[in-house]
């Protein structure tokens, strides 16, 4: 080594410091992981509970394509409706207030009377379809609604 501060042959080469990590992060990171994991955790309860509580469509569902007669399909239709609705409001429910029953429930199902006119009938398309469409998309009961 030469004494000369200047000297080239002082030279050493640069080293480069090694690049930070990524693990573990830093409190933002963290922070955000923690909101992730939080929100990925609720929409999976969210989820798993919505899935639970639709059960009974997907088993009327089920039942409906063994369903052959009208009175098949509307005793199918009173089960699953008894499901999703208290027993006293959905229990007597006949003729013309079932059928408005219905069609309160789901405006995009269209029963019509004469779906109900002879029971022992083989079901219609249309009816099979209207029940089909109830069942996927009725609105359920409320209870909050009916505290007292």
């Amino acid at each position: 080594m030469d004494k000369d501060p200047y000297s080239l042959n002082n030279l050493h080469d640069i080293f480069t410091p090694a690049p930070p990590s990524l693990w573990p992060p830093g409190t933002g990171g963290q922070i955000l992981l923690g909101m992730i994991l939080i929100s990925l955790v609720y929409a999976g309860f969210y989820f798993y509970t919505r899935w639970k509580k639709n059960n009974y469509r997907r088993a009327g569902l089920q039942l409906l394509s063994n369903a052959a007669t009208v009175h098949d399909v509307s005793i199918l239709l009173k089960r699953v409706a008894l499901a999703g609705y208290p027993r006293e409001e959905v229990a007597s429910l006949y003729g013309g207030k079932w059928l408005s029953f219905l069609n309160k429930t789901c405006s995009r199902a269209d029963f019509k009377d004469h779906f109900f006119e002879d029971m022992d009938q083989t079901a219609y398309p249309a009816f099979i379809e209207s029940a089909n469409i109830w069942i996927k998309r009725h609105k359920t009961f409320d209870h909050r609604q009916h505290v007292r």
